[in-house]
């Protein structure tokens, strides 16, 4: 990988090409990991809001899937 790490004014610059990070899963993983990092530190929810959407996400994903996971078992 043809990434580049250049300390400037007391802060990290990376640079990686964006083929090159786009097939690379670590890579992918990292920039994921930022972004939600970046959005949740702009975020004003409140805990109980985050996990009320959380239950909400959870309980719509199961009902989707129930089928799936249940399917042949003796349910």
């Amino acid at each position: 990988m043809s990434a580049k790490v250049k300390v400037k004014n007391g802060n990290f610059q990376i640079t990686i090409p964006v083929k090159e990070a786009y097939e690379n899963r670590s890579v992918r993983n990292l920039l994921d990991t930022l972004r939600g990092q970046d959005i949740l530190s702009r975020s004003k929810a409140t805990e109980e809001q985050i996990s009320t959407l959380a239950d909400d996400v959870t309980g719509a994903w199961w009902e989707e899937n129930r089928e799936r996971f249940l399917d042949g078992t003796d349910n």
